[in-house]
């Protein structure tokens, strides 16, 4: 009723593992909750590698541009960047800039990019909430969430945020589902 799945793989001799899959509309999951263009959004934990804040200073000398496309040099690894407040074409607040940037290292279908937001809150565990008919549609999201104090936050797909923004390619998705 509840639209998910069981898996029954058993052997003989050794055991039997029973796995439940259960939609991500009735899941309580933990996330960490960003700010950018004044509005919250929750970022699942499962795609989160680590955060990284580089003060107002640092940012300019930090973010490089190779091929017109910014990178972050993390640990001698390069780091595609994906400005949040762009991707989602929300308005960016101008003390930005002076107050330093916050990157958030995500993971989607094996590949790390930055996610750069105006600011990190905190860690909350949230109810996901399906999006409307009229919102299904749009890659950027995966659900919503209803906050303690009574205002909704989107909840960010980052697989569909890196499709959106290029950094994981359609074609290699596309493949990948294939298999």
């Amino acid at each position: 009723k509840i639209g998910g799945t069981v898996d029954i793989h058993s052997t003989p001799g050794k055991g039997t593992t029973v796995k439940i899959k259960i939609p991500l509309t009735l899941a309580i999951i933990p996330a960490l909750m960003v700010t950018s263009g004044g509005e919250r959004f929750a970022i699942p934990q499962v795609s989160l590698l680590e955060l990284v804040r580089l003060e107002a200073g640092d940012s300019t000398k930090a973010i490089e541009m190779v091929q017109g496309s910014p990178v972050y040099r993390l640990r001698g690894r390069l780091l595609p960047l994906v400005y949040l407040n762009r991707e989602l074409q929300l308005a960016d607040k101008a003390s930005s800039a002076q107050a330093g940037t916050n990157i958030v290292v995500v993971q989607a279908d094996g590949r790390e990019f930055g996610l750069v937001v105006e600011e990190i809150t905190e860690t909350e565990e949230i109810v996901v909430k399906p999006l409307g008919k009229q919102l299904k549609g749009i890659s950027a999201y995966s659900g919503a969430t209803i906050m303690g104090d009574g205002r909704a936050a989107l909840i960010l797909d980052i697989l569909g945020l890196a499709l959106r923004a290029q950094v994981i390619s359609e074609t290699r998705e596309t493949a990948l589902n294939e298999k």
